[in-house]
């Protein structure tokens, strides 16, 4: 299996251009969150947020647990390994994996209603590329599509 197969989706995304799969990411968001619990930022953002005599308030850090809660959040979107096995979103869950290996699909491409499979409708808000990745990879077979890929989400 060539890295262009183990690295295409079952949907006909490709997993090194999704977010989710950028462990670096991941992993600095995770040392990030350390580091302000370690120098107990949260009392430092309070005394921040609030006027003091030595130096001048911030109303920024009154939010600083939202700041907190989305990278918490941020860190909860990593995906630990590919699609193909076992990753991807949400995991053993999804429709579409599920879809295609009971189908006995190397992935939607190779259905028939893929053009209008409910499975995939999410993604096409999200991915406004999917029905030309889909297309290149029924046309130029799942291990020679990816050099000709385009944009993952709709700002790249």
């Amino acid at each position: 299996m060539t890295d262009d197969s183990r690295l295409t989706s079952y949907c006909g995304l490709y997993c090194k251009d999704c977010i989710p799969s950028r462990s670096e990411l991941y992993y600095h968001a995770a040392r990030l969150e350390a580091i302000l619990a370690e120098l107990k930022f949260d009392k430092y953002a309070e005394l921040k947020a609030g006027q003091t005599y030595w130096s001048e308030s911030n109303a920024s850090f009154k939010d600083y647990h939202c700041f907190t809660g989305v990278l918490q959040a941020i860190q909860g979107l990593e995906c630990k390994s590919i699609c193909r096995e076992g990753g991807g979103w949400k995991g053993e869950r999804c429709m579409v994996r599920n879809c295609a290996i009971e189908k006995d699909l190397a992935g939607c491409w190779d259905c028939k209603e893929y053009k209008t499979c409910l499975h995939l409708q999410p993604l096409r808000k999200f991915h406004p590329n999917l029905a030309y990745h889909l297309e290149s990879i029924k046309t130029e077979g799942i291990d020679n599509w990816a050099a000709k890929r385009r944009g993952h989400y709709p700002w790249s």
